[in-house]
């Protein structure tokens, strides 16, 4: 079988105008830090809320008083949007299926 890359390092080359892109999603991600956004993912949706009004962001463990946790929720945020994958904290144990040339 032929692929249309000859080797690892070729899945992960952008075109220009692709770099050119995320280079502007990481400039607006630090901006975003800078200005307080803190950021969570929820199973591949990516969300925003105030830094300012959290103490931090975790499961269960993470917050004991009742009184002091919100539950994240699908329905907590319009500020929210679909990743490309959920699996984002996962490595070697998910593949890129490489098309055929």
């Amino acid at each position: 079988m032929d692929n249309i890359i000859e080797n690892e390092s070729e899945l992960f080359t952008l075109t220009l105008e692709q770099q050119r892109a995320f280079n502007r999603l990481r400039k607006a991600y630090k901006e975003c830090e800078k200005l307080g956004v803190c950021f969570y993912n929820l199973y591949g949706s990516l969300g925003a809320t105030d830094s300012n009004k959290i103490d931090g962001y975790g499961d269960d463990n993470f917050v004991k008083d009742e009184e002091l946790r919100i539950p994240n929720r699908d329905q907590n945020s319009h500020n929210e949007f679909n990743i490309a994958s959920e699996w984002c904290d996962d490595q070697n144990c998910h593949y890129f299926r490489i098309k055929e040339k």
